[in-house]
């Protein structure tokens, strides 16, 4: 499957990865979320039904900013 990495910006601890992949792993298309909040990024295993734009904007809704 194919993967992408997106930059994520507000996530300070594991507690904020662990919400962003709870409230963003369910998007359209999305197999697997792992979180580094140390780094800043996300990368994001998914289908060919992906939509890059609908995760960013669960990401926005999220709180986080990507």
């Amino acid at each position: 499957m194919a993967q992408v990495k997106i930059a994520v910006g507000g996530m300070t601890s594991k507690e904020d990865g662990d919400k962003l992949v709870a409230k963003t792993e369910n998007v359209v298309g999305v197999r697997f979320v792992n979180a580094n909040h140390e780094q800043g990024y996300v990368v994001v295993t998914h289908t060919d039904a992906f939509d890059e734009a609908a995760y960013k904007a669960a990401v926005s809704a999220a709180g986080f900013s990507a």
